[in-house]
């Protein structure tokens, strides 16, 4: 729909690629909002397949179903932020008007956004409003609800996202913050799960009793009625370490008798801010030179693997990574690895 001269005008695309425009016949933008949705579903009837004229709200409705069904609540929490975005840059009236175009302009208002809300969302948190936005009309082609598909690669992240992505603790760190944390109960076992283990917020939150194997030493990551794992092959099997053993073992003591799981902090675990606001305020009160936050200690957990020589694929199938590249992003080499590697080239007899 467009204003021309004071009069609204439908616009609308056929399956055989011809705009259609049509007058509305009114200066008023509510009436012509409901004279183009009438004006959309008549056209729809003369074209039974109907696939360009998807209404976005229609859609945005049956996508958060989805999710509900096959993603976690982290990530359905991304994805419903990210439209929250695209909604306050410019709402979609229909599905096809969500295009390769209009995404690099969003890229840029995300941008612009950053700069007047004290650099929120980083690079990190716009690319992953980006990737949430593409994963959905992605769906939605795959499912036939646009016509042609899209080149959605040509919305590049941002080249400086790595920059932001290279936060890990130093072992003398984890020792500052695992004494700071030694008598807070289950948020001790929460810092322990995150590194020695590289566990989710969403795995430590729904991690049943159940899940913990005293005989084999091991928990088990797998889906539950009320949760699922973010990808398939976050559902894995994962040995313990002692000190992350011992934690769960007097968690599960702790834990009242009716609760299926191991950590049992108050507040809605199913929200993405469960454990993490109070492992961040608590260690910010204890160590106030610090900064560290629940996922930081999985960066930490993949990071000081590699660094003592383990293979990358089998990081990533400890983290639950799709991937190897994946695993590449969160890991990151300290500056004697570089030096170690270095003196490994042959010398030469010079002289």
């Amino acid at each position: 729909m467009y204003l021309r001269n004071g009069w609204y005008y439908a616009d609308f695309y056929g399956r055989d690629g011809r705009r259609l425009r049509r007058a509305l016949k009114t200066q008023d933008a509510e009436i012509a909002r409901r004279r183009e949705r009438e004006l959309a579903k008549k056209i729809m009837t003369l074209n039974p397949d109907g696939k360009e004229m998807i209404f976005y709200s229609d859609f945005k409705e049956w996508f958060c179903g989805y999710l509900d069904k096959n993603k976690s609540g982290g990530t359905k929490q991304i994805h419903l932020l990210s439209l929250k975005y695209l909604e306050e840059f410019k709402k979609p009236i229909y599905l096809r008007d969500i295009t390769p175009e209009l995404l690099l302009d969003f890229k840029l208002f995300l941008f612009q956004k950053s700069l007047s809300n004290k650099g929120r969302p980083g690079p990190s948190g716009r690319n992953r409003n980006l990737r949430a936005i593409k994963t959905m009309m992605r769906v939605a082609e795959k499912l036939g609800k646009i016509g042609i598909k899209q080149n959605w690669e040509v919305v590049e992240p941002d080249k400086n996202e790595m920059e932001y992505r290279t936060e890990w603790h130093t072992v003398k760190e984890l020792e500052e913050i695992a004494k700071a944390l030694k008598d807070t109960g289950d948020l001790f076992t929460a810092f322990l799960l995150g590194w020695e283990e590289g566990l989710r917020k969403g795995e430590m939150a729904f991690l049943y009793k159940t899940d913990y194997n005293p005989i084999n030493h091991t928990i088990s990551i797998s889906k539950k009625p009320e949760w699922c794992p973010k990808t398939k092959k976050s559902e894995r099997t994962i040995p313990l370490r002692p000190d992350s053993e011992q934690a769960i073992v007097q968690s599960i003591r702790r834990s009242p008798a009716n609760s299926r799981y191991i950590i049992n902090i108050p507040g809605d675990r199913h929200k993405n801010v469960y454990l993490s606001c109070l492992y961040i305020r608590t260690v910010k009160l204890r160590l106030p030179h610090l900064h560290s936050f629940l996922h930081k200690l999985r960066h930490t957990f993949g990071s000081l693997l590699v660094q003592s020589g383990v293979h990358l694929k089998v990081v990533a199938d400890l983290m639950g990574h799709s991937s190897v590249s994946m695993t590449e992003k969160y890991v990151h080499l300290g500056q004697s690895e570089f030096v170690e590697a270095v003196q490994k080239m042959p010398k030469l007899n010079l002289y």
